[in-house]
């Protein structure tokens, strides 16, 4: 999966710097400038500190309609309208989602619209999915180097790598690790309350990999026979 940050039309280089800032700081590389020439401003470079080739290699587009063209996945990034139907997903909810469309999602572009007005009408149109940041304030309002950090580093990791990947369970070690748990509850805890009982069958199967091998580890340290 690729994934990339647009600014629309943005107006102030100095936020473009930062944009491209957070992205180098959170392991991205690809920056997409609609209708814009912000980022070849001096202010954007030395806002940019250290991550000018990121602003020396943007995609520069005409509008949203070339970008959506070149993606299978547009994700709109804008503040939440009181009494709005469409389902916004957070940040975290979002990075869910895209971690399950790895396989099937060849380039994401998360898109953020101009400082004064965000996105319009049309362009929200030919976004797939809507995202917001909940926000403190009646009236919320993020610098746009800012929004561009809190995704970044929300989803950091996705496209690059960054950190231990969970990966899902052995069939056979998560049910070996089942047949384990359920014998040491049935030794040490006849009484266990049923609803435990349920809540493991539940919840143990949602284990990754890592965490099978290391129940697996943490028993067999048990002074118990599993």
């Amino acid at each position: 999966m690729n994934i990339l940050f647009a600014l629309v039309e943005p107006a102030r280089p100095a936020n473009v710097g930062a944009a491209a800032r957070a992205l180098k700081t959170m392991g991205f590389a690809q920056l997409a400038i609609i209708n814009s020439a912000a980022h070849r401003d001096d202010e954007a470079r030395w806002v940019a500190h250290g991550a000018t080739d990121i602003l020396d290699n943007a995609l520069e587009l005409p509008d949203l309609a070339a970008l959506r063209a070149q993606c299978d996945l547009l994700i709109a990034s804008t503040a939440r309208e009181r009494g709005a139907t469409r389902h916004y997903h957070l940040p975290e909810a979002l990075r869910a989602q895209l971690a399950q469309q790895q396989q099937t999602a060849g380039t994401v572009a998360i898109v953020f619209g101009r400082e004064a007005s965000g996105l319009s009408n049309d362009e929200l149109a030919l976004c797939d999915l809507w995202s917001s940041v909940p926000l403190a304030q009646e009236y919320p309002s993020l610098n746009l180097g800012q929004a561009v950090m809190v995704y970044a580093y929300a989803l950091g990791g996705l496209a690059t790598g960054i950190g231990l990947q969970d990966s899902p369970a052995d069939a056979g070690q998560l049910q070996h690790l089942l047949q384990r748990v359920r014998t040491l509850i049935a030794q040490e805890v006849p009484d266990c309350d049923p609803k435990l009982r349920e809540w493991l069958d539940e919840r143990l199967p949602l284990l990754s990999d890592r965490d099978v091998k290391m129940a697996h580890q943490l028993l067999n340290r048990l002074p118990i026979k599993t």
